[in-house]
């Protein structure tokens, strides 16, 4: 059997060459509408299992002093390299969420891609979920989305799918779903052409989601003291909120807030 490298370690260097950004760039486009239909405008924002940078350019070229946080060193590096490029001032942290500690306080955080259910255990999103309470200011918000069980039932369950077919890149995923377990094993297999363009280079990585349940999620979140204002849809596809998530949906997108400290209608609800 191959080697297999940390998650998001070697990943890191194909990652955007797949075209994996476009997905960060739709869902936190699609948050940041979500919020401006509530007159909710984010001044300073965090990003957390921010990966290359996709989320975090979007929210910071709003004008919101921006963090981003991942504990892969190798996907803040491209992280780094793609807001330099694009002339943004960003800080980025490796911080594992479980230790989540941000400079300041913040009116938005942000984790896309699946992130939370890479929290395989019940008391690490309990975790992740306080320190993002204690991170938000009264008032702001936390948006994540969520794969939910279907997905990796239907959609990852015994599946191989050709992630890459290039004349310097061929990757595959493979994945399956345990039911017992809640567990979704995924191993991404890559061919790297080298420089010498005659030789290949392939690297191994095994990572491991987990399918919680909505109601789960809501209430792990309402014993972190935060409200659930909202669970939508999200159509991976087209990269926009449908209507309410449910179990049936393939992924779903959380609209949190910390409530604020005065008795007045908090934005968004109602």
């Amino acid at each position: 059997m191959a080697h297999r490298s940390p998650p998001y370690s070697r990943y890191a260097a194909v990652y955007d060459l797949i075209g994996q950004r476009a997905f960060g760039e739709r869902i936190a486009e699609a948050a940041l509408d979500w919020l401006a239909e509530r007159g909710v405008t984010p001044h300073r924002a965090a990003d957390l299992a921010c990966g290359t940078g996709a989320a975090t350019l979007v929210l910071a070229a709003t004008g919101a002093a921006t963090i981003g946080v991942d504990r892969s060193a190798e996907m803040l590096a491209c992280a780094e390299r793609s807001a330099a490029a694009a002339g943004q001032s960003i800080t980025w942290l490796e911080q594992d969420l479980r230790d989540l500690s941000l400079p300041w306080n913040v009116d938005l955080v942000t984790s896309f891609f699946d992130s939370v259910n890479y929290l395989v255990d019940d008391d690490d999103l309990a975790t992740v979920f306080a320190r993002v309470a204690s991170a938000l200011a009264e008032g702001g918000f936390f948006v994540f989305d969520l794969n939910t069980r279907r997905r990796f039932a239907e959609g990852w369950g015994n599946t191989t799918v050709i992630a890459a077919d290039r004349d310097d890149l061929f990757g595959v995923y493979r994945s399956w779903f345990v039911p017992e377990t809640n567990l979704s094993p995924l191993v991404l297999t890559f061919f790297h052409r080298r420089d010498d363009g005659m030789t290949w280079e392939r690297f191994d990585e095994e990572h491991v989601e987990r399918a919680y349940e909505i109601e789960e999620v809501e209430a792990t979140l309402t014993a972190a003291g935060l409200r659930v204002v909202e669970v939508r849809a999200f159509h991976d596809g087209g990269g926009v909120l449908g209507g309410r998530g449910t179990e049936e949906s393939e992924r779903v997108v959380f609209f949190v807030q910390r409530p604020p400290a005065s008795s007045d209608p908090a934005p968004g609800s109602g």
